[in-house]
């Protein structure tokens, strides 16, 4: 397999596996008043850990690419309106590029 070929089949296995992934995240209890920016970063964290340890294609992707496909695992499995998504979005992308850590 090219090296092409192993990250399109890496990125369809991630996203694959993400929608799931968030929705179930999306059913552990959290507290109200915590945004939805804050709970996509918390999914973040681990999601973006595993995809680099178990796809190592992942490792010469752009930094935003991990970020991008848990973007679109939370807007496709529809668990919140888009608008608030984009808002999250939009406050994390803020937060990280103070941070000069692009997403």
């Amino acid at each position: 397999m090219s090296a092409a070929e192993q990250v399109k089949f890496d990125s369809n296995a991630i996203a694959a596996s993400l929608g799931p992934k968030w929705k179930m995240f999306c059913e552990l209890p959290f507290r109200t008043d915590v945004p939805l920016a804050n709970r996509i970063e918390a999914f973040a964290a681990p999601a973006i850990a595993a995809m680099l340890e178990n796809y190592p294609s992942t490792k010469s992707a752009p930094p935003g690419l991990p970020w991008l496909m848990i973007f679109t695992a939370v807007l496709t499995s529809k668990t919140h309106p888009v608008a608030q998504v984009n808002a999250a979005i939009d406050m994390l992308e803020a937060k990280y590029s103070r941070d000069s850590n692009p997403l």
